[in-house]
Parts: C-alpha cells; structure tokens; sequence
C-alpha cells in the first residue's frame, strides 16, 4: 500500500494529481489481472469458492470444508455384451444424457456414473484410486487437470489395429452381433470441495474395494455447489472392439485385484 504525501505544489497542479489517481489505480489493476486461458463451467465454479487464509502454508483455523479433494478412480470390467443395460451401454447413455454447461448437470454425471459403478460392485475385477486433500481450491483443481490429461493420454492413445476384432477381420472371421465380449476399463476423474481424503483413511487405495466404495460414495453424495469438476473415460468406445485384460494390466499397471 503507498502513502501519498502531501507537496507545496501549486493547488492546480495537486488536483490534477488526485483526479489522475483513480485512473492511474483502474489500469494498474487491469494490468495485474490477465484474462482467464479459458472459460469453463469449472472455472465459473472456482471463481465462486471462498478464498481460504493461508498461514505459512497452512491455515490453523481451516475447517473439513475448506480446500478440495482430487480424486482419480479407475476399475477394470470383464462384460459379455454390449446391449443398453450393460456396463458400456449404461456409459453410452450417461454420455448422450450428460449436461456439462451447468453446475446441476455436471454434478448429476459425478452422481450418476458412482452409482452406476457401486451397483456393479460385484463385477470389479481391478481397481486403483487416490484422493489427495488440498488446502487450496486451486491447488486441487490443478491437481485434477494432471490427472484428467494423464488419463486422456491412455485412453486416446490406443491402437485399434491392435484388438482382437481387428484380428478376427483379418482371417475373415465376423464378430459377434453388438459386439464380442470384452475386458473394460472405466475412469472417474474428480474434484469435491471441503477434506475427503480423511474419509478413505489414505491417499491411495488400490486394490482396495473397500476404498473404492467409499470414494465412489463420496462422488455419489456430493452437492451440486461441492462438484468443482468431473471428467469420466471408458474403453472400448467402439461395439466392434474387443480388449483383452492382459492389455489392460500392461496399460494401467497400477490396478490390482480388488
């Protein structure tokens, strides 16, 4: 804060100094503050979190709704069709039915896809997750955008060539009506404000079907105004490809059996 000083100067020559200075204050402002890279319903909702004090690092006086959580949930599937009430025809319609340009329909998908996954709690076969704890919206918000393009580079780097329907076409063999049976791998990368990790009693859960229900139960019961962000990936995406568990395990070494 600057401590403006009074002068001899002429009167004339001192009013036209205090006229200048709101100016002068609004531009150094606009200056100071650049444009936000992008506009998003996460960046609306981050813009309404309260600023939380910050002591050092740490704020004593923080409470178990201050900061956010970042999660990132990942379970590996084994299904045997592809019609509209299996696991990847239930994520079909999530996707279709999904409204991403509101704080409601971006917390009625988080909802929507851990209910999806807790009902098939009998069908996990691998699963691996974390939940960090930030004191800071931002933080935890950064946190989940390394994760999102951390997941998004496993499930868009996938060579299609590779499948076993790929291999069936190949030797003139047809795939099966709505498609072969297939291993799936399904990801749910979050962010809930306030402490959740506390909740999971660790950072990382896998293998831990225990952990995973109770991550996936904290997505399920979040607000809408505590849902900051949500991103959800699956393969395959196509009826026509096939994915072997042994694929899955060299692409997600950190699932485990659960």
């Amino acid at each position: 804060r600057r401590c403006i000083q009074p002068s001899l100067a002429p009167a004339s020559s001192l009013l036209s100094h205090i006229m200048t200075l709101p100016l002068v204050a609004a531009l150094a402002f606009a200056l100071a503050s650049p444009p936000p890279s992008r506009c998003s319903t996460r960046d609306l909702l981050r813009r309404t979190r309260p600023a939380s004090m910050q002591f050092g690092g740490l704020n004593p006086f923080r409470g178990k709704q201050d900061g956010a959580t970042a999660f990132c949930l990942t379970l590996a599937f084994r299904t045997a069709d592809r019609g509209p009430r299996s696991l990847l025809g239930q994520l079909d319609s999530l996707a279709a039915d999904a409204d991403t340009s509101s704080e409601d329909g971006i917390a009625a998908l988080c909802a929507d896809t851990a209910l999806l996954l807790l009902r098939r709690k009998q069908e996990w076969l691998y699963c691996c997750g974390e939940a960090k704890d930030h004191g800071r919206d931002e933080a935890a918000l950064e946190r989940f955008d390394r994760l999102a393009i951390r997941e998004a580079a496993k499930f868009d780097d996938r060579d299609s060539s590779a499948t076993v329907d790929a291999a069936l076409a190949a030797a003139g063999v047809a795939a099966p009506a709505g498609g072969p049976p297939t291993a799936a791998v399904v990801c749910a990368v979050g962010c809930l404000a306030g402490d959740r990790e506390a909740a999971l009693g660790g950072a990382d859960f896998a293998g831990s079907a225990t952990g995973m229900q109770t991550a996936l139960e904290e997505l399920a019961a979040a607000r809408a105004e505590d849902a900051l962000a949500f991103e959800l990936f699956w393969v395959p995406g196509d009826d026509s490809e096939a994915l072997e568990m042994e694929e899955v395990v060299l692409d997600w070494p950190q699932l485990m059996p659960c």
